[in-house]
């Protein structure tokens, strides 16, 4: 009970400081809302939603909220590789599949399983042991279509770390601070731009 009141508590406080960030509200770059509006904050109820919801009901508020948010990111990218350095967990890819039938979920254990002939579509990166040197390693392989999403950068030392190391690359393009996590992108065609959106 606590950790739910916590939970809530914190949302609504994070929420209210984050309203003016809602929507792509301030947003001048029709790609950049593009993606905050239908993509990070769409509230379409697609249909796997329900089904999902009946397969895996105890997720908790804060978990599903991220899956259905990488069931749009799937759904948006069409990637063929997610490659997934994280704690073992199955969630992501019934979500990452449900939202693209051609998106294959490779779980990664350490950097040497990103090799050179591996193209990274999209790649999530969860702050645990050796995720600074994936981080790294994945950096020197990202290109135009490449996508990066950090968990936890409004909390997690690690991830904060992470995050910063993006925001200051060279190679990072636009990028999103979702708090809960960060999506950046390396398309060098677009102004670097760090977006601060309510999710």
């Amino acid at each position: 009970m606590f950790h739910f009141l916590k939970y809530y508590t914190t949302t609504i406080c994070r929420w209210f400081l984050r309203c003016r960030y809602s929507r792509g509200f301030g947003i001048q770059s029709p790609s950049a809302y593009s993606f905050v509006r239908y993509v990070i904050n769409e509230h379409y109820p697609y249909y796997a939603y329900d089904e999902l919801r009946k397969e895996m009901p105890r997720l908790d508020s804060l978990t599903r909220k991220r899956m259905e948010l990488y069931f749009r990111i799937s759904n948006y990218r069409q990637a063929s590789l997610w490659l997934d350095y994280s704690r073992r967990d199955d969630t992501i890819a019934t979500y990452v599949g449900r939202g693209c039938n051609a998106t294959q979920v490779r779980r990664i254990t350490d950097l040497r399983q990103i090799t050179a002939d591996d193209r990274i579509e999209v790649l999530r990166i969860c702050p645990t042991a050796g995720s600074e040197a994936v981080l790294e390693a994945a950096l020197q392989q990202a290109d135009d279509r490449t996508l990066f999403i950090i968990e936890d950068i409004g909390y997690n030392d690690t991830a904060k770390r992470m995050w910063q190391k993006l925001l200051e690359s060279d190679i990072t393009s636009v990028s999103y601070d979702l708090y809960y996590l960060g999506i950046a992108f390396f398309d060098r065609k677009r102004y670097k731009n760090n977006y601060i959106v309510n999710f």
